[in-house]
């Protein structure tokens, strides 16, 4: 759904240790370094990253022993492969790779001559956050696994130097909800006993919503990801609907805020206005208006498929599978984008539901032939196994 709340959620997928930090007078952030950076990430949550980099860049010059701007300066290159690029840009991974681990030096640095600074460790347990979430994707487990520990380590590291560092409750809360919803989370990690308070993650992420200073937007995004997640116990997609509406008025021109309004709609069966917001979000792609990216084609088709297939209209539901699919060929030398490859996926479902195996299996086939940089093999396998079936309906909009 909202892929920016991933930026440290695998992150803190880890084993907490205690702290040992001395207690100390809490380091304050610089206020002109506080302003850049809060312009900076505003600019990455407005897709705006010309605007990110300008202001981190500047923190850099003004700042440049201080991890914060290198932070940014990293951020803002995952926004580049997360909202530009859909994660289907392997030269992007690499440099957005490259600066994490730049970044992360200079926090260490920092950190052996102010060892009181909380924003420095929950910065340095961003960064680790952000190291790990590319290790996910790229299916290292365990890497992910030890990035992901030095991670919530350094995060509470932080809120044990300066409790009111409200932004740091955010990775902290994720560590507690993620861990207390294991293994349906990432089962590979589930064989490491982590084990965490689902609740009280919720809560510490409401407590960033409502008081975080960086992470608010985030942390909001991140619940309303959990309220519309398909079985959570925590399920509220009424509230997702409602949330999403205020930031679509915020963010009227904002491609990944108006899928977030699609997918809450979708979670909450409104499925006709699924569809009007969705053609709405296709008009703005075909119109060529600022943002709204041609390489967005896929995710809008397959939203659009999965109305019509809830509703169980195959035919339509086929015909935008179809198109999203049929992106894959328009240049073949570029990547792949992962809802194109998934499109095919939902191709095969529709014709397991009008009872043609061969071309359903034929479909799971061509998508298995891509290499699974997004972890579909597992789902593809289910279905060569055993056909999709009307009770598996509605499933999740986005891709597994």
């Amino acid at each position: 759904m909202t892929r920016i709340l991933f930026m440290i959620v695998f992150a803190v997928l880890a084993f907490a240790p205690e702290l040992n930090a001395a207690a100390a007078v809490p380091e304050p952030l610089p206020e002109e370094l506080r302003l850049l950076s809060k312009k900076g990430i505003d600019s990455i949550y407005a897709v705006d990253l010309p605007e990110a980099k300008k202001n981190f860049e500047l923190a850099v010059q003004k700042y440049p022993d201080h991890p914060f701007p290198r932070f940014g300066i990293a951020m803002t290159k995952w926004a580049e492969l997360e909202y530009l690029e859909d994660e289907s840009n392997p030269k992007l991974a690499e440099e957005y790779g490259a600066l994490t681990d730049q970044a992360i030096d200079t926090a260490k640095s920092w950190l052996k001559k102010h060892p009181a600074d909380a924003n420095a460790y929950m910065c340095l347990g961003g960064m680790y956050g952000l190291r790990a979430r590319l290790a996910v994707m790229q299916h290292r487990w365990i890497k992910a696994y030890f990035d992901g520990k030095k991670a919530i380590s350094n995060t509470r590291k932080s809120l044990k130097t300066d409790p009111e560092v409200y932004d740091a409750y955010l990775g902290l809360g994720m560590y507690e909800y993620y861990a207390g919803t294991l293994p349906s989370v990432i089962k590979i990690l589930a064989k490491l006993f982590l084990s965490g308070d689902a609740k009280q993650g919720v809560e510490y992420i409401k407590l960033c919503k409502e008081k975080g200073y960086f992470n608010s937007l985030a942390a909001e995004l991140l619940l309303i990801e959990i309220y519309t997640e398909p079985g959570n116990q925590f399920r509220g997609p009424d509230i997702a609907v409602k949330w999403s509406a205020e930031l679509r008025k915020i963010y009227p021109h904002h491609p990944q805020m108006h899928f977030v309004q699609i997918v809450s709609l979708f979670e909450n069966k409104q499925y006709e206005e699924t569809r009007k917001e969705a053609f709405e979000y296709l008009k703005r792609v075909q119109d060529g208006l600022p943002a709204y990216r041609r390489n967005y084609l896929p995710r809008i088709f397959s939203a659009i498929g999965s109305t019509y297939l809830v509703e169980k209209n195959y035919d339509e539901a086929f015909n935008y599978f179809r198109k999203a699919a049929a992106t894959l060929k328009e240049d073949p030398k570029a990547h792949p984008a992962r809802w194109a490859v998934w499109a095919l996926v939902k191709g095969g479902n529709v014709w397991d539901l009008k009872g043609n195996r061969e071309k359903a299996v034929e479909l799971y086939k061509e998508a298995r032939a891509y290499k699974d940089e997004w972890g579909f093999y597992e789902s593809i396998d289910r279905y060569l196994k055993k056909p999709f079936s009307e009770l598996e309906l509605p499933g999740s909009l986005p891709p597994p």
